[in-house]
């Protein structure tokens, strides 16, 4: 067999796969009641997030939220659409981009984004816990990798 690895253990990239497998899994138990996936869940409180801050408040557009969740801007909109039709988020006149929407949270949409980010968190502390002290350590390194792969074009 051609393969840099003695053990499939000793690869990185399987690792990462495995791990965030089951983070997902964790994900979407946590995210079941709401009645949410966890692309929906990301582009809710993303956008219920970046709402609250004035410089986006009302001014939000589709491309901008893909772009700041690094989300593909046509699985954007699919989700986006779903979350329109279930009443969570609203598309208007964008204020100064007459070809774009400004993309908002509805009343219903901000609080349901409120209640889940409660579980996403304890989710994510309990599934990240076994690390103890080096969750920060880890929070470094993918940090740094994401800053990396931002820097390509991804």
């Amino acid at each position: 067999m051609s393969t840099a690895f003695e053990d499939a253990g000793d690869s990185p990239g399987f690792l990462m796969w495995q791990t965030t497998n089951m983070w997902q899994r964790e994900m979407r138990k946590a995210l079941e009641p709401f009645g949410l996936t966890h692309p929906q869940f990301v582009l809710l409180f993303s956008c219920h997030f970046m709402n609250e801050q004035a410089e986006w408040r009302d001014r939000l557009t589709q491309v901008q939220l893909a772009q700041n969740v690094r989300m593909d801007v046509n699985v954007t909109s699919q989700v986006l659409r779903k979350l329109e039709q279930q009443g969570y988020v609203r598309r208007g006149p964008h204020p100064a981009d007459t070809r774009a929407h400004a993309i908002a949270p509805t009343p219903t949409g901000s609080e349901l984004a409120n209640r889940a980010v409660q579980a996403v968190e304890a989710a994510d502390r309990a599934f990240f816990s076994v690390l103890g002290t080096e969750t920060r350590e880890l929070l470094g390194m993918l940090t740094k990798l994401a800053g990396h792969q931002g820097q390509a074009g991804v």
